[in-house]
């Protein structure tokens, strides 16, 4: 079992910050950030600073790690795959 505490704060691959929790929270750091892949459909995966994974708030890496991939290079951030 994968604790939400071993899921890091910014992709190991492509280095965007990501994103998890409620969506309303997440939203709310777009004044930091900019626009967050992963909540809006137009977002430049180039220049985008930050990305959103997972469902909510609720932890589900073990049910569904393909949520918590990375939104720019769609790796896993825990184990570096892309399947």
């Amino acid at each position: 079992m994968v604790d939400s505490s071993r899921f890091p704060d910014q992709c190991p691959t492509c280095g965007l910050v990501l994103l998890s929790g409620a969506i309303f929270d997440v939203a709310a750091q777009e004044k930091e950030y900019g626009p967050i892949l992963g909540l809006h459909k137009n977002v430049d995966q180039e220049t985008a600073l930050a990305g959103y994974v997972g469902l909510s708030s609720f932890w589900s890496y073990d049910l569904s790690p393909e949520l918590y991939r990375c939104p720019r290079c769609k790796k896993d951030p825990i184990t570096g795959t892309s399947e």
